[in-house]
């Protein structure tokens, strides 16, 4: 088989009825596609598919009629284009042009998996070439457009300009911790300033980028594509598709119904959270009896237990529920995910540092007048006869009582530094570490004998091993991605004076992250090879890092007044009980007017530099939007410039499958079960009795190899010379092509 511009490969599940089989190879050959069959793992099959000339060559015509209702001018002739196009046309509905093959699910629950074979799977060299770039100090972003999508790429881009503002903050953070150690409000302002301009110079970024790739415009392509997809067919003069916004009611209502939903887990989750801030404090502040280090984990433990679990069916809930609303494009299906999952995760990552900013340190010194209350309390409600819990039942002296001043401090380093390599630990090594200590566990603890070893009779052979490997990994998911850049950012933004070295940790846990990310992706270790999609924005996530943005510029300035004096006298604000609390306030109008101004200084740099940065235009995107307001020249510029480009050639080294030869590989495959081991071992196990035994034995030239130990209970021998027949037709056939 010859690995020249394969498409995809589907993994049908073992033991896939004849008739589903066969609808699948219908539909494709019906859609224009060559296949031929393998032997997956585990009694599977895997079909390759490749789109033949002429039917890529109307898919691109008809991804430039779409294309040219809004003015985007991709070329469709990188390797991601075609790779995003054909996926679009599998698993597309039938609404858009689609064979609308969804894996798992309805008529197509057999088939488990559709993988693209495309990044490391089309070009071994590129895991050796991305590692040689790891040790290099530059980030390279030039090669990820063509190989992985623009929305990979977009990441990466995004990535690479935070990297950048990381370093301009980290500058401003060291002076001002030379200075003044931490809560300057000076670098207050300056990380202020700083967000609004990397949220803008990234919207000009984005605006460039996707002008140069040619991708402008292309979400509003995906929201609208079910319209467009029946206009325009014939490359007419004038347009006749008005590109209105859509209003889909029922829609905006089901979206509004979540909103009770979101309110009952958001509740339990403040609740536990408080629940289980107050059994810490319990433990860690006012409790004077034996075990005391142990009994203040406690909390941390439930929590940490607690929170993924109710994320994880939240998320569940939220799948359902997105099912649910019927969206009919998924730039509007992943905008409403984000939308539903942002305030979970919020209340996840910041109300540790909230509630100790807020809550602990203003008012914990109140807790000292009602230690005696607490101790009578607990005296009186345990009974006597319970011995060691009043033994347990022990409470520091008024006198004795302390407030943990260095308690937010110890906090936000916790999430700058160790949660951070904590993460990098679980994304990272983890994953490498987890199935090697599986395989140990299967084989040293559990006994169970290993698999016979793997021939290989040609190089085919090994790449199709590589492939088994590849499709039993997972899909690779930016919403994790952009979710932790966006977490982190969050924290800076919040509550970034509290320790003003964080953007320094963060730039080198970024740089360290780029890397890793490259690598994760060529390496074939951890995903499987992307499905390349067509993006011009960040969006939902730009709207993520605006508020979170906007947060900052109202939480930061109070953290910053409230503790940058310290603890000691002058206490203005001692007419609210704030006198012997932790904060240190020089006077309640200042702190007023800071609030207002560091808000209103947000909004008027964003609104002013946004309404600038639009004034200022390259080339590109002068040509971009020349052609975005101009029917006719877009049609000529399509005509003449853009379909030439793509590369639309067939593969005369393919050698495609007739319906029936596939169907017998496959179904030999799936009476075998086999792994990768070669046309000998098949036809091993298809020789294979009920109750015989496959074991590994040593041949006359002393290599290992399989045997059969009989138990006499043997199949009919029409039915073995049948399938011999069969596997031998098939080796011929293998050889051949």
């Amino acid at each position: 088989m010859s690995l020249h511009k394969l498409d995809f490969v589907f993994l049908v599940k073992a033991n896939t009825p004849k008739k589903s089989l066969s609808t699948l190879m219908s539909a494709l050959l019906t859609a224009g596609f060559n296949f031929q069959a393998r032997p997956g793992s585990a009694h599977s099959t895997l079909l390759f598919v490749q789109l033949s000339a002429a039917s890529y060559t109307e898919l691109v015509q008809q991804d430039l009629v779409k294309c040219f209702e809004f003015g985007v001018t991709v070329k469709d002739d990188a390797p991601a284009d075609r790779t995003q196009l054909v996926y679009h046309y599998l698993t597309g509905s039938k609404q858009v042009s689609g064979m609308g093959i969804t894996p798992g699910r309805g008529e197509w629950a057999f088939v488990d998996a559709i993988m693209p074979v495309s990044g490391y799977l089309s070009d071994a060299s590129l895991g050796a070439r991305t590692q040689k770039s790891l040790a290099s100090a530059s980030l390279q972003t030039s090669t990820f457009r063509k190989v992985y999508g623009t929305g990979i790429a977009m990441y990466f881009e995004f990535l690479k300009h935070y990297v950048g503002y990381l370093v301009l903050l980290s500058v401003f953070g060291a002076v001002a911790y030379s200075k003044s150690k931490n809560y300057s409000m000076t670098y207050t302002f300056v990380n202020l300033v700083g967000s609004v301009v990397f949220i803008l110079t990234w919207k000009r970024r984005e605006r460039y980028l996707a002008s140069v790739w040619g991708v402008q415009n292309s979400h509003k392509l995906e929201q609208h594509d079910a319209e467009v997809s029946s206009l325009n067919k014939d490359f007419e003069l004038k347009s006749t598709y008005k590109h209105g916004k859509r209003h889909d009611g029922a829609r905006f209502m089901k979206q509004w119904a979540f909103v009770p939903v979101a309110l009952v887990f958001v509740t339990v989750l403040f609740a536990v959270q408080m629940l289980c801030f107050t059994v810490e404090i319990f433990t860690a502040e006012i409790y004077d009896g034996p075990l005391q280090s142990l009994l203040k984990l406690i909390p941390t433990v439930a929590l940490a237990v607690f929170v993924p679990v109710l994320t994880i069916v939240y998320k569940m809930t939220v799948n359902k529920y997105v099912a649910w609303e019927c969206h009919d494009n998924k730039y509007s299906q992943y905008d409403s995910f984000l939308a539903k999952t942002f305030i979970l995760n919020f209340l996840t990552g910041y109300v540790p540092l909230l509630v100790t900013s807020f809550v602990y340190l203003p008012f914990a010194h109140l807790i000292q007048d009602y230690l005696p209350e607490i101790k009578a309390t607990l005296t009186t409600k345990i009974p006597e006869s319970k011995f060691m819990l009043h033994y347990l039942a022990k409470v520091k002296r008024q006198e004795d009582f302390i407030i943990n001043q260095d308690r937010l401090n110890s906090q936000f380093f916790f999430f700058m530094v160790t949660n951070q390599v904590i993460a990098l630990v679980l994304k990272y090594a983890l994953p490498l570490i987890l199935p090697r200590v599986i395989n140990f566990v299967k084989t040293k603890v559990l006994k169970k004998e290993p698999e016979a070893p793997i021939y290989y009779s040609s190089e085919e052979d090994k790449w199709l091993d590589t492939v088994r490997k590849s499709i039993a990994l997972p899909e690779f998911n930016l919403h994790d991605d952009f979710g932790s850049l966006a977490l982190q950012f969050g924290y800076l933004a919040m509550f970034g004076p509290v320790w003003t070295l964080a953007p320094a940790v963060c730039l080198i846990f970024n740089v360290i992250i780029f890397k890793l990310d490259t690598w994760k992706l060529a390496s074939g270790k951890y995903y499987r090879p992307p499905v390349p999609s067509r993006r011009d924005l960040i969006h939902p996530w730009d709207q993520a890092f605006l508020i979170l943005a906007w947060l900052g510029s109202v939480i930061s300035p109070v953290v910053t007044s409230f503790y940058r004096n310290g603890t000691k006298p002058p206490k203005t604000l001692g007419q609210f009980a704030f006198d012997k609390a932790s904060i240190n306030v020089s006077s309640s109008v200042l702190l007023m007017l800071t609030l207002f101004f560091s808000e209103h200084l947000f909004f008027g740099l964003y609104i002013i530099g946004s309404k600038a940065s639009r004034l200022i235009l390259t080339k590109e995107e002068e040509l971009t939007n020349f052609l975005d307001n101009d029917l006719r020249v877009r049609k000529d510029y399509y005509s003449n410039l853009v379909q030439l480009k793509a590369d639309v050639s067939d593969s005369s080294e393919w050698k495609s499958q007739t319906e029936q030869e596939a169907m017998q590989t496959a179904q030999a495959a799936s009476l075998t079960g086999i792994s990768s081991k070669g046309e000998e071992q098949a036809n091993l196990r298809a020789r294979k009795g009920k109750g015989d035994k496959i074991i590994n034995v040593k041949d006359a030239e002393g290599h290992t190899t399989e045997a059969i130990i009989d138990d006499n209970q043997h199949i009919p021998m029409e039915d073995v010379k049948e399938l011999e027949a069969k596997l031998a037709q098939n080796a011929k056939k293998s050889k051949k092509a």
